[in-house]
């Protein structure tokens, strides 16, 4: 697990690197409205995609044992609902473009469903490789997808004034050589045959799987589907400036969504094929979710401190002055994110142990909620709006502790002690950062001087307090400084960069 955790750091790495200069550089070219629409189509396509595959990818993953008709069967099962997916999102996108009173959504709804298809084809061999927690192969296949798909395709559509149509056909890129880098690095073997009785086998976990991923995507993406659709309750307010606002809101949850995926990244992938092969074993499952919940703590939490106070120059700067209104919403969904992140522990463990059917009832509720507030919080604004997705997210996150002490048996008061240190240590980083972002705006200095001296301040005063008690990293084999750097150095290309250094 630590070995993958290695390699889906440097992944997640580069990744986050190209696309915040993928994001800030397009932010600059396409208008604000465009970004609504595809925040439009990008949670309605999300959604139905989890479905487009009923679960069949997990279910390689979880199952012990994998034999030839399992993936034959999972690879024609895949192509037929991705096709079906495809024709039925073609036939309806004139009738969701009429729901929202956008006609421009059409042709984009019926370009972009073509990635259930693109998509289905490489269901099997990127399960199989996160079975067999092949990361290095996964990173490879990531870079290919990502550098192509966004920096060669998007941001040279959009320099040639493609706008909207930059973003769309970068996904597409995006998605095909993704599929063909995951054919190139894990290629199988395909038979003609289908056994349903292979098939079934996938199913009955698939379902559970598929119904668990569609509830909780529903609730993450529910804002930014919903506020389009209820601002039209907005009297008076002319089509394109519910457009502004909605693409305003599209793009702080966008933001938000960046840290939530950078821990997903880590984290999903890596404790969802290594807790599904400890899944008999409870101890080890309990001592990873404490120590999951830990270094992620420790980790997100300070940063999301400092996030919250310089988010106006981080807005400023990363997006460009016409996202100034921006701001105040970016702070209020940034305490979303600690919730968030902390559950994927739980979401994991769900799934590994062949739970999801009970953690559905809690992703179902999860979703009410989620609904619910938007609706009765949209008439006071957008503000209003975060401050319901970050209180139902908490109630969310609570639940999600209540199953974890069920399944595995571990206490309230261990689940607390793993938070502690991480909330003492966002704490005094919030301290210093309101200390130092008050004397800088005081001076007025500019976005980019506050933003330098914010980081400098806050990675020194970071930096100063785990030197002084670095048990807060954790002890010995936990310990985020001793094991994390002492692994990828064994990496073999690090050894050889060594080397030639």
């Amino acid at each position: 697990m630590i070995s993958g955790l290695s390699w889906n750091t440097l992944t997640v790495v580069i990744q986050v690197v190209v696309q915040l200069i993928y994001t800030a550089l397009i932010a600059r070219m396409i208008a604000p409205q465009s970004f609504a629409l595809m925040g439009i189509v990008l949670s309605l396509i999300g959604f139905a995609e989890i479905f487009s595959q009923v679960g069949i990818g997990p279910a390689l993953i979880q199952r012990k044992e994998v034999q030839q008709s399992h993936i034959s069967g999972a690879f024609w099962t895949s192509v037929f609902l991705g096709l079906a997916f495809t024709l039925s999102f073609i036939i309806s996108a004139p009738a969701i473009a009429k729901a929202y009173g956008i006609p421009e959504l059409k042709l984009i709804i019926q370009m972009v469903c073509t990635s259930f298809t693109i998509s289905a084809l490489a269901v099997v061999p990127r399960s199989l490789m996160m079975k067999e927690m092949r990361f290095k192969n996964f990173f490879f296949a990531s870079m290919v997808s990502i550098i192509g798909g966004n920096l060669v395709v998007g941001l040279t559509l959009a320099y040639l004034k493609f706008d909207v149509w930059a973003y769309v056909w970068a996904l597409f890129a995006q998605n095909t050589l993704m599929t063909l880098a995951f054919w190139y690095y894990h290629p199988i073997s395909i038979r003609g045959g289908w056994k349903w009785s292979a098939i079934k086998e996938l199913f009955r976990y698939g379902s559970g799987s598929t119904l668990f991923n569609s509830l909780n995507y529903a609730a993450t993406k529910m804002d930014v589907t919903l506020v389009p659709l209820f601002m039209q309750r907005s009297i008076g307010m002319p089509q394109t400036e519910q457009l502004r606002l909605s693409g305003m809101y599209e793009r702080s949850a966008y933001v938000i969504s960046l840290p939530i995926t950078i821990i997903a990244k880590l984290s999903d992938s890596v404790l969802f094929s290594g807790m599904a092969k400890m899944q008999d074993d409870q101890a080890s499952l309990k001592r990873t979710v404490l120590v999951g919940t830990h270094i992620m703590a420790v980790l997100i939490i300070p940063a999301t401190a400092w996030v919250m106070v310089y988010a106006p120059e981080l807005i400023q700067l990363y997006l460009g002055p016409n996202y100034a209104d921006a701001a105040p919403i970016l702070q209020v969904l940034f305490a979303a994110v600690i919730f968030r992140t902390l559950s994927r522990l739980a979401d994991a463990l769900l799934r590994a142990s062949d739970a999801v059917f009970i953690g559905s009832w809690i992703k179902a509720i999860y979703l009410v909620l989620m609904a619910v507030g938007i609706f009765l919080s949209i008439p006071f604004g957008l503000v209003a709006i975060a401050w319901s997705i970050s209180a139902t997210t908490l109630i969310h996150y609570i639940m999600g502790l209540y199953l974890c002490r069920k399944l595995i048996h571990v206490k309230l008061s261990e689940q607390m002690a793993a938070l502690s240190n991480g909330v003492l240590l966002g704490f005094l980083m919030a301290l210093v950062s309101l200390t130092t972002a008050w004397i800088s705006r005081m001076l007025c200095l500019p976005s980019l001087a506050i933003l330098i001296i914010g980081l400098t301040s806050g990675l020194f005063f970071a930096g100063t307090f785990i030197w002084i008690r670095p048990q807060f990293l954790g002890k010995k084999e936990e310990s985020l400084l001793l094991v994390l750097p002492l692994k990828l150095r064994n990496l073999r290309f690090i050894q050889r960069l060594i080397q030639k250094l």
